[in-house]
């Protein structure tokens, strides 16, 4: 199996040179945190989960997004345009470089070091129409049994470093054949063979805005409905010959009536936000735990119940639940969900001032007896809460926009108070 784990980025306009997400464990192992991480290879260890914290516009959605998209490039072989990469690329400078890390579970350890340029469309109508193109790109590779953590991608300054990876392919060193077939938006890297199985990644971020159901091939587990609101006998799904959705079957305990409906939406009437978000988000879960894969969630707490999103996240750091060592990845207003997280490499908290600042909670050197949101919510690294001084500005323009209403010292008609 090979599985994208982070990236480090440059030239983003939104993020500081030399970003780092990675689902590589930093912190030291200990007995008691053992089962919360995944031994992925001899030397490679992952986190089970990653919460992701930070204030509106600090770029959680486009980090997980990011992430989502080099997972579609390298792997899926799919082109730039057809990845989230193309709306989430942002650059002053029109070029951003992406250092992608790599790794199979047989212990290969692959970095590709991508230059993406922002170009103009030849046929574009002015200048203003460009689009992402890779203007340079390198892949290394290493293939070892026991490697020390620091060097497990560790790219060669010289060649003397022995310690480092070995270039494998060079996209400038290809020949004039080998450019015209490989498009200027497809990675070099779909020319590596061999890689078995790959680890895929879901997004939820697409949805994140948009309360929309996930259906299963026949009905919804009694289990969940059970568990959602058990106020529901079933929930069924009808399908054609194609195995496509066509209608749905909604029925209540205590009631003979049975509701159908041809579109999900009209079922809103009846099912609660929380428990259509449920059913999806369950989905999403399952779907992921199965396939071993890594799932990026935007907005966990939208539109459910707390406890059941701390459930939820309990599927995958539960070793004997998730079996096939999937990755959570969400992001969340709600703070306090990650006093649940056991180790300070398992929280990422986005600042922002200019550029955000990504900061992995165990690097932080923070209070080791303040809970993880205490240390967010006292604005403990400056840049995770809202400033006083905007806050007073907002304040100011509410008073300028509701003046006090003066009522004459004459007693006043029940027609002027209402004008």
């Amino acid at each position: 199996m090979i599985k994208l784990i982070g990236f480090k980025i440059f030239g983003h306009s939104l993020f500081e040179n030399g970003t780092l997400f990675t689902l590589q464990t930093s912190g030291q192992i200990t007995q008691k945190s053992k089962s919360r991480i995944i031994q992925f290879n001899n030397s490679l260890t992952l986190n089970r989960v990653i919460g992701i914290v930070g204030i509106n516009a600090t770029g959680k959605s486009t980090l997980m997004e990011i992430f989502d998209g080099l997972n579609q490039l390298y792997l899926l072989d799919r082109s730039i345009d057809q990845t989230p990469l193309n709306n989430r690329f942002r650059s002053r400078k029109d070029l951003i470089t992406i250092d992608a890390y790599l790794a199979t579970n047989a212990n290969d350890s692959y970095v590709v070091k991508t230059t993406f340029k922002n170009t103009p469309i030849p046929d574009g109508i002015d200048n203003n129409d460009k689009e992402w193109q890779i203007s340079d790109e390198k892949v290394y590779h290493r293939q070892n049994k026991s490697v020390p953590k620091k060097d497990l991608f560790k790219v060669p300054k010289s060649s003397k470093d022995k310690s480092a990876l070995t270039e494998i392919y060079n996209r400038r060193a290809l020949s004039k054949d080998q450019k015209r077939l490989l498009s200027k938006k497809d990675s070099i890297f779909r020319a590596v063979d061999n890689l078995g199985h790959i680890s895929t990644v879901s997004s939820t971020v697409p949805l994140t805005n948009r309360n929309k159901v996930i259906s299963f091939m026949d009905n919804t587990p009694k289990e969940l409905l059970d568990y959602l609101d058990n106020s529901i006998d079933n929930l069924i799904y009808e399908k054609d010959d194609n195995g496509k959705t066509i209608g749905y079957t909604l029925k209540f305990k205590g009631s003979n009536d049975i509701i159908h409906a041809t579109n999900f939406d009209e079922l809103s009437h009846y099912l609660s936000s929380g428990t259509i978000k449920g059913i999806t988000l369950f989905y999403e879960f399952l779907i992921a735990l199965r396939r071993g894969a890594t799932l990026m969630v935007d907005e966990i707490e939208l539109h459910i119940n707390r406890q059941i999103v701390r459930d939820f996240i309990g599927f995958f750091t539960n070793p004997k639940v998730n079996v096939n060592n999937a990755t959570l990845v969400y992001s969340s207003h709600y703070v306090e969900l990650t006093d649940d997280l056991k180790r300070g490499d398992e929280e990422y908290i986005l600042t922002r001032k200019d550029q955000t600042r990504l900061i992995r909670l165990n690097d932080a050197h923070v209070r080791t007896e303040l809970k993880h949101s205490e240390i967010f919510q006292n604005n403990t690294l400056n840049g995770t809460a809202p400033s006083y001084g905007t806050y007073m500005k907002l304040m100011n323009a509410v008073k300028s926009h509701n003046p006090k209403f003066a009522l004459s010292s004459r007693k006043a008609t029940p027609q002027k108070i209402q004008e």
